[in-house]
């Protein structure tokens, strides 16, 4: 297994961390792959700082005197879409159903396609 270095600035003992060891534990990853965790390990890290600043805060006082949403809510909605879309372009193997990579399950999908046409068609 090559190298899947955990970057340097991540907050330390912090959520971004801690899914960088848990996904390189147990994925190898390509160069491009590792760029695309790096940054949603960065993202996790800048959710978990935003959910502590806003805390139970998700009213706070405008400008005259108003309720209005936090205004850091609007961030987190984004981060949070941001890294939803950043995890779901890496290949991550699910681990409930035991079958390996969705690249995996692809390619025993098209044995048993072809298995199923040869026997059918006798090819």
């Amino acid at each position: 297994m090559k190298s899947q270095r955990m970057p340097s600035n991540l907050t330390k003992n912090g959520k971004g961390q801690k899914l960088w060891k848990d996904l390189t534990e147990r994925v190898e990853f390509t160069d491009v792959e590792l760029r695309t965790l790096e940054n949603a390990c960065y993202t996790v890290d800048r959710i978990a700082k935003e959910r502590r600043a806003i805390g139970d805060n998700l009213i706070v006082a405008g400008s005259q005197g108003q309720d209005v949403a936090h205004p850091l809510l609007v961030h987190l909605r984004a981060d949070e879409k941001h890294l939803a879309e950043l995890l779901a372009r890496l290949d991550i193997p699910d681990e409930s159903d035991g079958s390996g990579s969705a690249g995996q399950r692809s390619a025993q999908m098209r044995q048993v396609a072809a298995n199923r046409w040869a026997t059918a068609y006798g090819g």
